[in-house]
């Protein structure tokens, strides 16, 4: 008993009280600025493609654009509400629903002419300069945010927060560049990002771990 009293009365001298995160809302919010600040970087040197005050006209490319930014704050979202424990379950797959209607979407634009549509060679798929620039950074700004809560699951926080910076840069090359337009390419584009959470979520184990205390008196 005397080493628990002792204990109690250490903690409550030296404890310090854990500093409370914001919502989940505000920090996706906070994410989305930053993340859109990247793309005004990448504008930086590429600039907004010359057509955008046409293309904003037509209903197809602004429904496509507008999934592609739902769907990647909506990752986002369920990203942030895994590393809150108690968080409810519909928070943490309310992206999927949205990313299906993205790909139908894709879909109903491109089947039409898609048999006309060249398959485009993996080097062109993404941008080399702006789609890293936007997804990997928009992941870590993510990733440095979600490591300040609770490491509930790893390995779904992993994908989540690579589907999530990856949605971003499709979004912001397509302000970016005009030749990425066709739904078929966009189409592919989605699944390969899919495929490249799903296969680097494992890493998510060492980036999103729980935190060990220092011992008493190292």
């Amino acid at each position: 008993m005397a080493d628990v009293s002792h204990l109690i009365d250490r903690l409550s001298a030296e404890g310090t009280p854990a500093r409370r995160l914001p919502p989940p809302v505000l920090r996706l919010l906070r994410w989305a600025v930053l993340s859109i600040g990247l793309m005004l970087l990448a504008t930086t040197w590429h600039g907004v493609r010359g057509d955008l005050s046409l293309v904003v006209t037509r209903a197809d490319w602004l429904a496509e654009q507008g999934l592609a930014l739902v769907t990647a704050l909506l990752a986002g979202f369920a990203a942030i509400s895994f590393s809150v424990p108690g968080r409810r379950g519909w928070e943490r797959l309310i992206w999927l629903p949205a990313a299906l209607f993205w790909m139908l979407v894709l879909w109903e634009s491109g089947h039409q002419d898609a048999a006309a549509q060249e398959m485009p060679e993996l080097v062109h798929l993404f941008c080399p300069w702006c789609f890293p620039v936007i997804s990997i950074g928009s992941a870590l700004f993510l990733a440095a945010d979600m490591r300040r809560a609770a490491p509930v699951a790893p390995v779904r926080m992993m994908a989540l927060l690579l589907i999530a910076g990856g949605g971003m840069a499709v979004f912001g090359e397509r302000m970016i560049h005009d030749d990425l337009d066709a739904p078929l390419l966009v189409a592919i584009q989605v699944v390969a990002i899919v495929m490249l959470g799903a296969m680097l979520a494992p890493l998510g184990r060492v980036l999103f771990r729980w935190r060990r205390g220092e011992r008493s008196g190292s």
